[in-house]
This record gives structure tokens, sequence and C-alpha cells, in this order.
């Protein structure tokens, strides 16, 4: 293996073109430079410059191993400003992966939580979070490849762990319900009262606005044995309220997301026979250990608690739906 001293001594032999200016831009002396330079040429066995006049040049070897030379030191350089980075990095900062309408809610009320939260009672102040919007798998993919702390994620009741969180730990925080929206003129809303469920299969001769992702949607379309006349695709929630609103269709949201935005001109009833989905965060044993991460998860535990409490009074329905604390 090379020593990169010397590779740094030949860059800058051939960046100046003598032993002089190296050893003047280094701070070393002349006969120093020379004697690194001697070993560099045992340990290569090669001749890495030559007389030239008064001077020297690098040969065809040392000119190829000084370009090898910069690649090198500025991979180095590159690695170490990185890991400095990293290790000036506050110590109590947390990094959260969340999906969507979980950054419009939960995260917003634990960021408000984490603001006033006082030391712990160690001294420990509260932690920093950094927040990244991602989807429940890529949350997972975060966690293990070390990027982020805390993963908050969603699922379904009837669905099995994921293998991506095997080795992982889930702390429960609420479950929802999945619930249809439509203008307040629809039939729907005209013939049901607020709370009340509505069949899935009731709504086989719909249109539909919906989100991108909709295999869920879809295999139960499928189950219920008719196939969703798809009339718009959006991905924003208020896009697809307001898509509702004009009339262009109708749409399943959950009731998480709705406690975020709901459009006045619009309505919402719970679906029958639908399954939860439950709300979680989700981080390895290791970092549930350390008192940063303890004191977010403790947190976001009681801004869980905090959307349940504001929303319970109020029904599924025209203003806003209650939810459920795991």
């Amino acid at each position: 293996m090379l020593d990169t001293h010397q590779l740094l001594i030949l860059a800058e032999v051939a960046r100046y073109g003598s032993y002089t200016a190296a050893a003047k831009a280094l701070g070393y002396s002349q006969p120093a430079i020379s004697y690194q330079m001697r070993l560099l040429e045992r340990a290569t066995r090669a001749s890495l410059v030559m007389r030239a006049g008064r001077g020297i040049v690098l040969t065809e070897t040392g000119r190829r191993l000084a370009d090898h030379a910069e690649i090198v030191l500025t991979a180095l350089a590159a690695a170490e400003a990185e890991i400095r980075a990293m290790s000036e990095q506050r110590a109590d900062t947390v990094r959260l992966g969340a999906f969507r309408s979980s950054c419009a809610t939960l995260v917003p009320s634990l960021l408000d939580r984490l603001a006033r939260s006082t030391p712990d009672d160690g001294g420990d102040p509260a932690p920093q979070l950094v927040v990244q919007q991602v989807e429940p798998p890529e949350a997972a993919q975060l966690l293990r490849s070390g990027k982020i702390e805390i993963g908050l994620l969603c699922d379904w009741t009837n669905e099995a762990t994921a293998d991506a969180e095997r080795g992982l730990r889930r702390v429960s925080l609420m479950t929802d319900r999945r619930c249809v929206v439509v203008p307040a003129d629809h039939r729907l809303a005209r013939e049901t009262s607020d709370g009340d469920e509505v069949d899935f299969a009731d709504l086989a001769d719909e249109p539909w606005v919906m989100e991108t992702v909709r295999e869920r949607f879809l295999a139960a379309c499928a189950a219920t044995r008719f196939t969703p006349r798809l009339v718009a695709t959006a991905d924003d929630h208020v896009t697809i309220q307001n898509l509702v609103t004009s009339g262009v269709g109708i749409t399943l949201m959950n009731e998480l997301a709705i406690s975020a935005h709901l459009d006045s001109r619009l309505r919402v009833r719970p679906l029958a026979n639908w399954p939860h989905r439950r709300i979680y965060a989700l981080a390895s044993p290791e970092a549930l250990r350390e008192a940063p991460v303890a004191h977010t998860v403790r947190e976001l535990r009681a801004a869980a608690r905090t959307i349940r409490g504001r929303l319970r009074a109020t029904p599924v329905g025209a203003d806003r739906p209650g939810l459920q604390a795991a």
C-alpha cells in the first residue's frame, strides 16, 4: 500500500515542478522532500523523476502516479469533510421519516411539543428534529441504513408485519378509518347522517378521483366485483378535495388526512367493514435506548393523544372526524 503522505508530496512536486517549490508549499525542507520521493520510488520500484537541466521533470510513470494521487487525495479530503460534518452535528439531533398525512398532523404537533418541552430529569435538552417526508417502505429502508432514527409509518389491521421491519420495534400511536368523501349535495350526504357507515358495494357506480398509489382500492373493487370508473388522478389532498367539490367524482381518504383539511362543501362517511389503519413509530431497540430518541417518541405519543382529544367529540362527518388512540 502506497503512503498517502508521499503521494501528497508527489502531487505537489508535479504541481510546482521542483523539490524546492514543493517544500516551500508544504512547509518542509528540500532534503526532506527529496528523501520522501526516494522512498516512494523504492516502494513503486520505478523512476518517478529525472533531471532536466538544473531542474527535474516527472517521468511518464511519475505523471501517471501523480494523476492517481490527485484522485486519491481529493477523495480523502471529501471523506474527511463529510466525517467532520457528521461529528459536528448536534448530538441531540433526531432524524424522522414520516408519511404524508402525518406530516400535516402528527409532525407539527410533535414539533410544537418539542419546542415547549423542558430538559429531561438528567438535564438533557429537547431533541432537535429533522423531518423527511417518505412513504412507509422507504422509511423502513432508511432506518436500516442508519439515515433516520425514527420512522412514522402506517399499515392496515389485516396486514402482517413487513419483512423490512424485522428486528425493529413498533410503538403504537393510533388507528384511523377509511372514509368516502362526497359533495354536500351528493345522494350519500342526503340519505345518511354524520357518523353513518357506508357499504363500499353501494359505491360501485360512482366516478372516482384517486391517488396514483391505489392498489388496495383496486383490490377492494375486485373483491366487491366491480370495475371502478376512474375519472381523475391526483396526489395532493387539497387538489383531490377541490375535484370532488366540483362534482368530478368521489374519493376515499383516511381520517388523519381529513383532520388536517376538509373543505366545508364536502361530507365524510366512514366505510363499513373496511380494515382500520394502524399508525406507529418504528425504531431500532438500540436507538430507543438513546435519550433524544426516547424523548421524541414520548412526545410523539403525547401528540397522538392530543389529536385524539381534540377530535374525539366530533363525529366523522361534515366537520372533522374522530380518531382512536392505540
